[in-house]
């Protein structure tokens, strides 16, 4: 077995498993005391000798210009019950006909509720081109106020990506380096059985960390390119229900309000005439008393 393949083998893993994160800086020293002392320049040069030459300027990933902010707007609307629905169905047409290299519906809903579905809600979610969103937004509110409506919220938040992408892109770098250096260590060295295949593991796990890191930097970029927007739809409680309302509910109430004044007139009797009954009973007592006294004094 050649020992310095197998020392090459073993520095590729300790930066592997060192570049992954945290969770695994433990591993890296117990990892590099299987390599000799005298061994570390020896397995340096072999490391050295697969590696791909550095890019310009020092081999660091170059940082994008400028400051990358991902912008969320939120923006909420309240007008009459009717135009809700047609509102949010405007608005969502409008974003599905500008395309979706331009504009992306991620959601919409209109609900109605309440006793008489006298309320309507709804909200529309996506994500736009900015210079597009900007028009998009003004619409809105114009839209609003041509439905009689009007726009009670309307603000704006931001977050500075430009640190994440700029940090994930070096990262992300070095994962590539890393992994081309342990593709060259396989097609160039022979070991044993064992040390090939701890390589082909550690090969799996840097290309893994770097399908996850590709996709959360093209996550991040996406939220630059393109910015969220959620608006909320609210129907006005004047115009959501009718003035014959109150009318209308007192008719349909009628036949229970009726039937609930004649339930409290039988339970009154019901709990009563017993009491009713006593009372008949003893002013007949009295009445036969006093008739019984009358007809006594008379004789006398």
């Amino acid at each position: 077995m050649n020992s310095a393949w197998k020392r090459a083998i073993c520095l590729v893993l300790v930066a592997a498993l060192s570049a992954g994160g945290c969770s695994q800086d433990a591993a890296a020293p117990a990892a590099s005391k299987s390599v000799s002392r005298g061994g570390y320049a020896e397995a340096d040069m072999a490391v050295a000798e697969s590696a791909p030459a550095p890019p310009p300027g020092g081999g660091e990933a170059p940082a994008q210009a400028g400051v990358m902010l991902a912008y969320s707007y939120s923006m909420g609307i309240e007008a009459p019950k009717a135009a809700i629905a047609p509102m949010v169905a405007a608005h969502e047409k409008k974003c599905i006909e500008a395309g979706a290299s331009v504009c992306q519906v991620l959601g919409s809903s209109v609900q109605t509720y309440g006793e008489d579905q006298e309320v309507v809600s709804g909200y529309l979610n996506l994500r736009a081109e900015p210079k597009w969103l900007a028009t998009f937004r003004a619409e809105i509110a114009s839209d609003a106020s041509n439905a009689g409506g009007v726009l009670t919220a309307n603000t704006v938040s931001t977050e500075d990506l430009t640190q994440y992408i700029v940090d994930t892109e070096a990262r992300l770098a070095a994962k590539r380096a890393l992994r081309e250096r342990i593709r060259q260590l396989l097609e160039t060295r022979e070991g044993s059985l064992n040390d090939v295949l701890a390589a082909e593991r550690a090969l799996a796990e840097v290309q893994g960390e770097i399908d996850s890191m590709t996709a959360q930097l093209e996550a991040a970029k996406a939220r630059v390119a393109m910015s969220a927007l959620q608006v909320s739809y609210q129907s006005d409680p004047e115009t959501a229900t009718s003035m014959f309302k109150p009318l209308a509910d007192a008719f349909s109430d009628f036949g229970r309000n009726s039937m609930t004044a004649l339930a409290g007139v039988v339970t009154l009797v019901s709990t009563t005439w017993p009491f009713f009954i006593l009372g008949l009973v003893v002013l007949w007592i009295v009445f036969a008393w006093l008739r019984g006294l009358r007809r006594r004094k008379a004789k006398a």
